[in-house]
Order: structure tokens, then sequence, then C-alpha cells
């Protein structure tokens, strides 16, 4: 019987990630379909993959258990290597945003329109807060309505000082306002919060550290009573109830991790 149905999930998950690599997204009639990972969205991606690993560990390890197991080691780690790789990004972006209003004041002082001072930013900027810039250019060059292209950079940025930047210069485009003093302000303002940002950061890295360091116990725990009583512990890995047990713990880890992680986030 669990050989059937461990067969059965397993031809499920094997047509469902044929299928899902099958589809793709609206298109014209006539146009072909191909199957290109590379072209897929980011959550397609990462679907494929999970229906991979899932897949590749229920096979090898024969376990339905261990194969949700592992599938939702992968979810979980991804989640958490994309999260602190976007939190990164912002938080340089956020101090590069001081730098981007100088640049971007000073020109706008010697008589550049506000379409050459974003140039400007794209020349002397660095990453990643020059694509921002160099995107915003680009659609400027295409004929596209300046006060859309700032609307829609605002909303995907990352970067809260990013947005208050070009919130406020779409603004005071409209309402006529002087923008060097403006950015004057906004740049004193940038200033403060990053340096706060820095001392919560600062604050909250133990609580960060010490979320990683209770979700590793309780592996090392079985890990060091396998290495005691390994006949005693064996029943966790070579049993349904022992493996549903193990995916319990597992579960419980990853969502005291997930809670703990979101505690020490502080928006301010």
């Amino acid at each position: 019987m669990m050989n059937l149905v461990f067969f059965v999930i397993c031809a499920f998950f094997a047509v469902f990630l044929f299928a899902f690599s099958l589809i793709k997204g609206k298109s014209g009639k006539n146009e072909k379909k191909k199957i290109s990972f590379k072209g897929m969205s980011a959550g397609r991606k990462r679907a494929i993959i999970a229906s991979t690993v899932f897949l590749a560990a229920a096979v090898i390890l024969q376990n339905i258990i261990f194969a949700f197991i592992f599938c939702g080691l992968y979810l979980y780690f991804d989640w958490y290597f994309r999260d602190k790789k976007a939190k990164e990004a912002a938080a340089l972006i956020d101090r590069q945003v001081i730098e981007a209003l100088s640049i971007i004041k000073n020109a706008v002082q010697s008589g550049q329109s506000l379409v050459n001072a974003v140039n400007t930013a794209c020349a002397e900027l660095k990453e990643p807060i020059k694509s921002e810039f160099v995107n915003i250019s680009e659609k400027a060059a295409l004929g596209v309505n300046f006060d859309k292209i700032l609307s829609e950079t605002s909303e995907q940025s990352p970067s809260k000082e990013f947005r208050l930047m070009i919130d406020t210069i779409r603004i005071s485009k409209d309402s006529g306002a002087s923008l060097a003093g403006i950015f004057d302000r906004i740049t004193d303002a940038a200033v403060q919060r990053v340096a706060i940002q820095a001392k919560v950061n600062a604050l909250t890295a133990q609580g960060r550290m010490s979320g990683n360091i209770v979700s590793v116990i309780p592996f090392v725990v079985i890990l060091m009573m396998y290495a005691i009583e390994p006949g005693m512990m064996s029943s966790l890995f070579t049993t349904i109830a022992g493996n549903i047990l193990l995916l319990i713990v597992v579960i419980m880890v990853l969502t005291g991790s997930f809670v703990i992680r979101k505690l020490t986030e502080i928006d301010f």
C-alpha cells in the first residue's frame, strides 16, 4: 500500500513538473511555445526546482515524508537567502541615495533639466542604485511620460529612501517647488535614518543570532543522541511515526526561525 501511494505521489509531481515547464505566459496565437528555464519567471523556476527536489529525494530515499522535508527546507532557505539579499541591496541603495541626491541637486542648480540630471546620475553613480537611474533614463529616451516613469520606479524600488526621493522629485516637478532646497532637507533626513537603521541592526543582531542558534540546536541534539544511543534514535528514520515526528520538528524549527526573524525586523 505504501509503495502504491509513493509511486502515485511521485507520478503526480512528475506530471506537474512537466506540465508546468510547458506553460508559457500569454502570447500570440501563431507564436510557437518554447521550453526555456532561463526565460521563466522566478516563481515558476522555484516551483520547478522544488518539485525536482521532492522527486529526487523521493526516488533516492524511497520515503515521501523525507521528500517533503527536503522540499520544505529548500523553500525555506530559498526564501531566507532571497530575503537577505533583497534587504542588503535595499540597505546599500539607502546609503547611496545621499550621494544621488547631491549629484542631482548640483546638476539642477547648474541649469540642467531634470532628465539631464538623471543622466548625469547614471554616469557618476555605482551599482545597485545606478540600475534604477539607468532604467529611468532609458524609458525617458523612449518617450514614456516622465511622471509615469517616476511613479512606476517608486512602486518597484525596494529602498524606502529611494522611493522617498523619487516621490519628492515627482511632487516637486508638479508643484514647481525648488528641488535644491527640498533635496537638502531630504539629505539630512536620509543621513539620520541611515544612522538609526545601523543602530537598529546592531541592537537586533543578537536576536537574529539567537534565532539561528536555537534553530540549529534541535538537530545537534538529535545527532548527539544518535551517536550515544543509535538503536533508540534510529526509529526516527526507519519508522513512519518517527518520520512524522521528524517532519513536525522541522516544521516547528522553520516556523520558529521565521517568527524570530520577523520579530527582529523593526520598520520605521
